[in-house]
């Protein structure tokens, strides 16, 4: 029997549910050319005309009837002797799940019949309103392949990103490779609209402990540009890794996109009292059980603020004068201020380490005149940019976690602040950022899983990502370990990218992301480097798939985070050769 289309790679055979459906393969296409999840098309005819019918395949099975359990060559397999390799029938069935149907129906209201044929799908653009739910104005991005082709691009929707992305791998897996991709994509977007195609790009703020972003900033200062995104400043936190070495520079003065980082507390000074939560946690770890001391702090503060005592909450700590007054206010409350005797010592402790990091230590404030507020937050939207917060060892030396955890803290405080103001008071049309945390783990544990303490920043990335969806701040969460991350904030998040996980892992990742095909679930351990597993709402079909992130093709910035060249570290033959002398 032959067939006038030559995708055809397989027939339904009997017993076909509106679920689930065999197919023997074609002879043709027997030896790798349907492989597991990959996409195909049912076609069948009825009455009604054509009926196309998305399905995936499941499982796809060998058989060989000589090598059959109790088969009739049982003995002389069991005896070792050689099996003529002719004599027996060899064929292929794959199991293959039944998604929806195309075009006409999306509900499969019958199944298919024995016979029907089994198609590849080669034109992606023709089926890219029902395997990925796009429409033509919809603002996308072509993020890698679909897995099992070659040319089929996977269409994300941007739209889906304020409803928060997470991105979960082990080392190795190419999760961060992958965010890169994910940054060179969300740098020039095409966007259609009334049948007119502009390229827009997205503000990105990442957290980089391990340099993975940091590639960005040297490709922009080597070559000038990003795509769309007309600049990209890296924020370090020592005078010393804020020297350029680059031999050719094609930015002018490269040195204005290189930054010290800095806090500026009168951001803080609409609401004293979350200082002096911040305050308080960052020596405690926890606020929990010390209200009085919260409370009498954020009282003070107030009170110097309402009483025109200090005009600059920066100077409260960086003029011992200033920071004496306050030292004594705890000591001796002003009328209407009560703090017990304990309590005012615990703040005075509180007050003493808050300072002695944040100030003297590390220098966090006061060593710039352009400080990160919320005048650094409207540039970046309004004008658009990537802003890198460099965490390695170059670039914040020395710097312990509990500090980072502030800075990041700080840096979601002012965001979460600033896009309310945009949306509540200004109501000015949507804006969006996109907020990448590197390690999330280490700023949103979850603390029944991570033994790592209370973190500073957990509370505030709650609020962004319960809150934040509704103001166009999208949060994207990069971890190891998924169930290491605060389980509120791994909840909100819509869109999720699966890399290799940890086995211990499994079961977590199937719960928060409501499960996944049977084809996809059995890779999570067993992904290659590049191989991501894409399910949630960027998808706006809902159809979770297997994407390829095709290397110098979907991502050109090469990332140099992590390589090690130990062969130039070993000894050379010439080298051996003369030890032996």
């Amino acid at each position: 029997m032959s067939y006038e289309s030559d995708n055809v790679v397989g027939i339904i055979l009997s017993d076909a549910s509106t679920s689930k459906a065999i197919c023997q393969v074609i002879m043709n296409a027997e030896g790798g050319t349907l492989k597991e999840g990959m996409l195909v098309l049912v076609r069948s005819y009825t009455k009604d005309g054509k009926r196309d019918i998305l399905a995936r395949v499941e499982a796809i099975k060998p058989v060989d009837e000589s090598y059959e359990p109790g088969g009739f060559l049982t003995e002389a397999i069991r005896r070792g002797m050689p099996i003529p390799g002719d004599i027996s029938r060899k064929f292929e069935v794959a199991e293959i799940e039944l998604l929806f149907g195309i075009e006409k129906e999306r509900d499969i209201r019958f199944p298919p019949k024995a016979g029907d044929k089994v198609l590849l799908i080669e034109d992606v653009k023709t089926l890219a309103k029902d395997i990925f739910g796009v429409e033509e104005d919809d603002m996308l991005i072509e993020y890698g392949i679909l897995g099992g082709y070659e040319n089929l691009p996977v269409l994300l929707d941007v739209q889906a990103l304020p409803m928060h992305v997470a991105v979960f791998g082990i080392t190795g897996s190419g999760k961060s490779y992958n965010v890169g991709t994910l940054i060179e994509k969300l740098s020039e977007i095409k966007w259609r609209e009334s049948g007119k195609e502009t390229i827009k790009h997205f503000p990105v703020i990442a957290i980089d402990p391990n340099g993975d972003y940091v590639d960005y900033w040297e490709h922009f200062i080597m070559n000038g540009n990003l795509g769309a995104c007309p600049k990209v400043i890296r924020y370090v936190f020592s005078s010393t890794s804020a020297q350029l070495t680059f031999p050719v520079k094609q930015v002018k003065d490269p040195n204005k996109f290189l930054k010290l980082f800095n806090v500026d507390l009168n951001m803080f000074k609409k609401s004293p009292r979350d200082l002096a939560e911040a305050i308080i946690t960052y020596y405690a770890g926890d606020v929990t059980g010390r209200e009085l001391q919260a409370s009498g702090l954020g009282a003070l503060l107030k009170h110097m603020i309402d009483k025109k005592i200090i005009y600059d909450l920066n100077v409260l700590f960086t003029d011992k004068t200033v920071y004496d007054r306050l030292y004594s206010f705890v000591e001796e409350p002003p009328e209407g201020i009560s703090i017990h005797a304990q309590t005012a010592y615990a703040i005075q402790r509180q007050l003493d380490t808050f300072r002695h990091d944040v100030v003297e230590n590390y220098g966090l404030i006061g060593r710039t005149i352009e400080p990160f507020t919320d005048q650094i937050v409207d540039d970046l939207i309004n004008n658009g940019g990537m802003l890198i917060i460099d965490f390695t060892a170059a670039g914040a030396p020395g710097y312990p976690l509990h500090l980072k955890q502030f800075i990041v803290y700080y840096i979601a405080y002012v965001l979460f602040k600033r896009f309310v103001y945009y949306k509540t008071i200004k109501q000015e049309a949507q804006k969006s950022l996109l907020f990448i945390l590197e390690e999330a783990q280490n700023y949103c544990p979850n603390l029944a899983e991570y033994k790592i303490g209370y973190s500073l920043a957990r509370d505030i990335l709650q609020q962004i990502a319960t809150q934040g969806r509704k103001f166009g701040l999208c949060l994207c969460l990069i971890t190891q370990r998924p169930s290491y991350v605060d389980p509120v904030v791994i909840s909100m998040c819509n869109t999720f990218l699966i890399h290799r996980i940890a086995p211990g892992d499994v079961s977590f990742v199937k719960k928060v992301t409501g499960g996944l095909p049977a084809s996809l679930e059995r890779r999570l351990t067993k992904l290659d480097a590049g191989h991501v597993i894409i399910t949630g709402q960027a998808i706006k079909s809902g159809l979770p798939i297997l994407a390829r992130i095709r290397k110098d093709i979907d991502r050109k910035v090469e990332q140099k985070a992590g390589k090690v060249e130990i062969a130039q570290g070993l000894p050379s033959k010439r080298s051996e050769s003369s030890y032996g002398r």
